[in-house]
């Protein structure tokens, strides 16, 4: 063979070797480009600059100006960030003896969970109770104990449980990374002591192997500056969102996110910032963790304004905060006012409202027609107070963070069922609330429709006007939504087609409702407050309200069905956090908390005035659309009076619900009940739980 053919040969082969390889290497996800408009600070004294420049724009004196900390010297770490090794084997369960079925956490999208203070599975209870976190032995109910408790030495939130893997986020303090310097800077809004050092808060993601529920051991512990502000998993991949507020100090040092374990650095996140400067900053951090593989997996942080509101589909993370613009802007950037001469008309004097729950029909739509006129002028001479919500859309791909897109509506965000992603879009429900001193208050609300880039592609605006967003859900291609001031009006609306919502129908009718859950394709579940008008023709709440609305025919939606449970005073966990709301319908089971306030007062017999009595439980209903809500039982955990409204929350209210098999679990503060499903009045087992801290317990409670 020649020395040329040996050198060809040769050559070939390292050519063939350099293709077998790369074709065993993991090709690594393509990264999306950056967004125009995003920008990435590659040291401290950048976000030190970009700070100052904003803060310039923003005059001293303004009611909304924030003052910019001294930066500590040095750069942001550009330490290459740790990757996990794929997304890990999940350790399976094991086949526990529990019972054929269990529930799960109530969340807003399928397939993304939710953390919340309890977990369960076919056999054991998770919880964080007090400062510990407790796992108890369920099934079979008759023998349940508490098999491990763990003291938390910080602040315990939430927790996310997966087979064997369980993780707990908890939020404590620590001292600032940087010093700080010894001479005072100008004070802008107020002096500040040279010795002031504000703690910063951290956030910490434990994650515990619990193949043996008696001791389960710590994987890992990460950490990272910043409030814990709420978290999502999607598989066995773990997205944090937290919060590093920038304090309005000269002489309070600046920290950059980092997550660590222990005292090491494993991920230094980039910090983005955007060409929309905001009246206050934050360093909102997004993580993603592996809790199979117990890796970290990325960490992105933005600059951002305050305020979040997290909803989270199955591709993308939003966050959102809204941004006030008062009419004391124009005035601070001496932008021209509009006079108004003598020789012209003259202003209208600032409108005193009246309760619109007093006024006649005609008189109401009189008020609306000058404000919506006032609206448009206002907003024209620049001199209205508006509100806006900003809306940050952040990719998330098999633990990958990456922005994608900003968008910005008019109005407020009730919470995160305020957002919905539908077929690429995300629809949004608002609030506007726009004040002049020529026309007063006018509010009313907005349904907005954004494409994939966030642009605004559909819009309904001044729906009920003078009133205010209590609950949305999204549902397909429809939007529920109820608003309230004096009746409940609840709107069916139309998104089939996504650049021109319209509303199909609606459905006055006393009361309000502040969570909605879909039953069925055809009805949709309430729970609220009835409402009714009271001596001086205004509007009093009573107590807890239970609906069931028929939507099959959208343009007259029908209430089937209502319950009222105890009176004014009353009220349940589940009107504020979804997780307390517990329906199955193949189970034929709803089952709600409920603090219920009698407003007849009980027979003592000691000389003293009666008082109102309360009693803490759950109520149980059985529901169809044939035969409505039907209480099946109540479970109680205490009762009492009421005086501990005034000085703290009761340890007997039911937090939390949850079944194994046929029995129900009802969670208080000081106990977990166990009743069976078919026989609610036998109680199979009691429970203690750790003390919650320090919790009034009125006199005569359980």
């Amino acid at each position: 063979m020649s020395p040329n053919h040996r050198t060809l040969v040769l050559c070939s082969c390292l050519v063939l070797v350099a293709v077998l390889a790369a074709g065993c290497m993991i090709t690594p996800a393509t990264t999306p480009p950056v967004p125009a408009g995003v920008k990435k600070f590659n040291s401290t004294a950048e976000i030190e600059q970009y700070l100052e420049e904003s803060a310039a724009r923003v005059p001293r004196d303004s009611t909304f100006s924030t003052l910019v900390p001294t930066m500590a010297a040095g750069g942001i770490s550009n330490a290459p960030q740790s990757w996990g090794e794929g997304a890990g084997t999940a350790i399976p369960a094991p086949a526990l003896p529990g019972g054929t079925g269990y529930s799960k956490t109530n969340v807003q999208v399928a397939g993304v969970d939710e953390p919340d203070i309890v977990k369960n599975d076919n056999r054991y209870i998770y919880t964080v109770s007090g400062q510990d976190l407790v796992i108890i032995d369920a099934y079979p109910a008759a023998s349940a104990s508490v098999v491990s408790k763990i003291a938390i030495e910080d602040t315990p939130h939430d927790i996310f449980v997966r087979g064997n893997r369980l993780v707990l986020f908890s939020t404590g303090t620590d001292s600032p990374k940087t010093s700080i310097s010894t001479e005072r800077a100008e004070p802008a809004i107020m002096p500040v002591p040279t010795y002031y050092r504000p703690s910063v808060p951290v956030t910490h993601a434990t994650i515990y192997d619990i193949r043996d529920r008696a001791n389960p051991t710590v994987v890992k512990d990460y950490s990272i500056e910043g409030d814990y502000i709420d978290a999502r998993m999607i598989g066995p991949l773990v997205y944090l969102v937290t919060r590093e507020q920038i304090y309005p100090y000269r002489d309070a040092p600046l920290v950059v996110p980092a997550l660590r374990e222990g005292t090491r650095t494993v991920v230094q996140p980039d910090v983005w910032y955007f060409d929309h400067p905001d009246s206050q900053y934050t360093f909102t951090t997004i993580t993603s963790l592996d809790i199979a593989s117990g890796r970290e997996r990325d960490a992105q942080t933005y600059l951002l304004g305050s305020g979040n509101t997290i909803y989270v589909s199955e591709g993308a993370l939003y966050v959102s905060y809204p941004q006030y613009r008062p009419m004391i802007y124009r005035y601070e950037k001496n932008l021209p006012v509009p006079a108004i001469t003598d020789s012209g008309p003259a202003a209208p004097s600032p409108r005193v409202q009246p309760d619109f729950n007093t006024l006649t029909g005609e008189e109401r739509q009189s008020i609306l027609e000058e404000l919506r006129k006032g609206e448009q002028d206002a907003v024209l001479r620049e001199e209205a107070d508006q509100t806006t919500t900003v809306i940050h859309k952040i990719g998330i791909q098999d633990g990958a963070i990456t922005y994608r897109a900003r968008g910005e509506v008019p109005g407020t965000l009730l919470n995160q069922f305020s957002m919905d992603e539908y077929n690429g879009d995300l629809r949004v429900a608002t609030t506007s609330s726009v004040y002049s001193p020529r026309y007063g208050q006018y509010t009313y609300n907005n349904v907005y429709v954004l494409d994939d880039t966030m642009a605004r592609i559909g819009e309904l605006t001044h729906i009920a006007e003078q009133e205010t967003i209590y609950s949305t859900r999204f549902i397909g291609d429809r939007l529920y939504m109820v608003t309230f001031r004096r009746m409940d009006p609840f709107f069916v609306i139309d998104l089939s087609t996504p650049g021109s919502p319209k509303v199909l129908g609606k459905l006055k009718i006393p009361g309000y409702s502040d969570y909605l859950h879909p039953y069925d394709a055809d009805h949709i579940i309430g729970i609220g407050k009835e409402t009714a008008t009271n001596d001086w023709g205004g509007v009093s709440t009573s107590g807890v309200k239970l609906a069931l609305f028929d939507v099959s025919d959208v343009s007259n939606p029908v209430q089937l069905d209502k319950v009222q449970i105890g009176d004014a005073g009353s009220d349940s966990a589940a009107l504020k956090d979804h997780h307390a709301f517990l329906f199955d319908k193949a189970k034929n089971l709803l089952v709600i908390p409920v603090r219920a306030v009698t407003a007849e007062p009980a027979t003592r017999g000691d000389g003293y005035s009666n008082r109102p009595q309360v009693w803490y439980g759950a109520y149980v209903f059985g529901l169809s659309p044939e035969t409505g809500f039907s209480l099946r039982g109540t479970v109680q955990h205490g009762s009492g009076d009421p005086g501990y409204s005034y000085y703290g929350s009761s340890a007997s209210e039911v937090k939390r619900s949850l079944y194994i098999g046929d029995v129900l679990y009802t969670m208080s503060s000081r106990q977990v009940k166990a009743n069976p499903l078919d026989d609610l009045a036998t109680t199979l087992a009691t429970i203690p739980l750790p003390p919650a801290g320090d919790v009034y317990y009125p006199v005569g409670m359980e």
